[in-house]
């Protein structure tokens, strides 16, 4: 669940967690680490900061589901099948000695191939990397937009025959130290599950209270900057460095590095389709929305 290694000249503190549930029970179970955090963020009765009144809250919004605005993410989602396109190979159909369905005209002829049969593609599988930081004075509404979309894209992948393994995880670091918090909620051979998904991608409490209440617990975030300000979120080539991506991975940064700002949706979703495009060339094409 735990381990302190080095890699890439930092000490990473890494933690794995395979349900909300398991990391919940953590959370409770461990104390915070008082020698470095005396006043710890996460309790703090700051509603407009972390959108919740209290730790107790977020646990229960965690564990029980969040639903406010998830008609908007509904919403979002009908609009963007509309646009993302997709280059995807289907099974061809043949006549062969053994199959799923009978060819009655084949076999009324006599032909020895008098099976329909059909070749089977693999199905592609794609990797996206989430980092769910983000900065201090990120705006909520940018929280929200990045995770609705990221929920939609993973979901319409997956509808149109790809396989999907999505890593969320927390990465932020502080001089040398990189706290890397990695959370197992949807594998590849899972079907998205977007009210799970919804709180950890797209309310702030995510990270303003459960992952500050992690690092609080971490007894070798030992450095001053960990208390001041948890940490400055991971970059795209940090992540890289740490997770090394295959070719064609997906790596969503912070939210600044998009350029997501919260005002307005489709400008939004078109810069984070720009900035998935701009990794490589991909099995599918992620176009511009017009408004």
């Amino acid at each position: 669940m735990y381990r302190l290694y080095r890699q890439n000249n930092y000490k990473v503190m890494h933690y794995k967690f395979y349900s909300l549930s398991e990391f919940i029970d953590y959370l409770k179970n461990h104390n915070i680490c008082q020698n470095t955090f005396s006043n710890p963020c996460s309790i703090k009765d700051d509603y407009n900061f972390t959108h919740t009144y209290s730790l107790d809250e977020a646990y229960k919004l965690c564990l029980y589901g969040y639903h406010e605005e998830f008609e908007k993410l509904i919403e979002l989602k009908i609009k963007l099948e509309k646009y993302i396109k997709m280059s995807k190979k289907r099974n061809k159909q043949f006549n062969d000695y053994i199959g799923y369905a009978p060819d009655v005209k084949a076999y009324l002829e006599g032909s020895p191939l008098s099976m329909l049969n059909k070749t089977q593609t693999r199905r592609k599988k794609i990797d996206i990397y989430l980092n769910t930081s983000f900065y201090g004075y990120t705006r909520a509404n940018a929280i929200f937009n990045r995770g609705a979309i990221i929920l939609t894209i993973v979901e319409l992948l997956e509808n149109l025959g790809y396989s999907i393994d999505l890593h969320i995880f927390e990465m932020s670091t502080v001089e040398d130290q990189l706290h890397f918090s990695e959370f197992i909620l949807k594998q590849e051979n899972e079907r998205l599950n977007p009210q799970k998904l919804y709180f950890p991608l797209c309310h702030p409490s995510w990270i303003r209270r459960l992952n500050f209440r992690l690092i609080e617990e971490t007894p070798d975030a030992t450095y001053s900057g960990w208390a001041s300000g948890y940490g400055k979120p991971s970059n795209f080539q940090t992540i890289k460095e740490i997770i090394k991506p295959q070719k064609n991975d997906i790596i969503i940064p912070t939210i600044d590095e998009i350029g997501i700002s919260g005002y307005d949706l489709v400008d939004d979703t078109n810069n984070l389709f720009e900035y998935i495009n701009r990794q490589g060339e991909k099995d599918f094409v992620l176009k511009r929305i017009p408004k």
